[in-house]
């Protein structure tokens, strides 16, 4: 269907009414088929209208959307921005991937004195459930006030000012035990568990064995 095909639309109420002008009787009453032909056209059109709509709705969002692969890296950033699964480049990855390396980059730039609560985050942070839900916002908090159309030196100043140091002081007295910073993982509070994508990550695996379990045995030949 094309624009004319839209434009020109039959029977047009406009043609009645100059026929009312000029004396003449009123349109005789539509039948059923009648009726339901015109509201298969106005479908039509609707459809028509919609994909319409769609498409510059489409095109609109690639001349707005920033490149994945190009974060727009804000005047204060001072240092690289750690890989993410937000990067094009790193598309095929989950959440996950952005986190820890986050904690790389965390570690590489707020420890401070020591005796201080700015301490690197434990190699065991994965055991810890409620740091694992603390990093997890604290990486994308940190995104959104760096990286972006959207970021402000306020909000990066807030990070740091509000943000980190809560997250710090909350992770030495809360989260851990003291002797994960040093001697290795040692339990403490709510005991470790999967995070959802591992979680997926085995369902996903677990599907695949299946499935080749029943494809090996049907292509296995009978015995006599």
């Amino acid at each position: 269907m094309s624009d004319d095909d839209i434009a020109v639309r039959p029977n047009d109420p406009a043609d009645h009414n100059e026929q009312w002008m000029d004396g003449e009787d009123g349109p005789p009453p539509r039948s059923l088929s009648e009726l339901d032909e015109a509201v298969a056209g106005l479908e039509t059109v609707a459809k028509v209208l919609g994909r319409r709509i769609e498409q510059l709705s489409e095109k609109l969002a690639e001349l707005t959307d920033e490149p994945e692969n190009d974060p727009r890296m804000a005047r204060w950033l001072m240092f690289l921005p750690p890989a993410a699964a937000e990067d094009k480049e790193h598309r095929g990855e989950t959440p996950l991937f952005t986190i820890a390396h986050f904690v790389q980059y965390y570690n590489e730039t707020y420890v401070g004195n020591p005796g201080t609560r700015a301490v690197a985050i434990p190699d065991c942070w994965l055991d810890h459930p409620g740091l694992v839900a603390e990093i997890a916002t604290l990486t994308y908090t940190w995104r959104e006030a760096h990286l972006g159309r959207k970021a402000t030196a306020r909000d990066a100043q807030y990070w740091h000012d509000h943000w980190r140091p809560g997250f710090a002081e909350r992770m030495a007295t809360e989260w851990v035990h003291q002797r994960c910073r040093s001697d290795g993982h040692k339990n403490a509070g709510a005991p470790p568990r999967p995070d959802r994508f591992t979680l997926e990550h085995r369902e996903r695996e677990a599907q695949a064995a299946a499935h080749n379990g029943v494809t090996s045995s049907q292509s296995e030949p009978n015995q006599p």
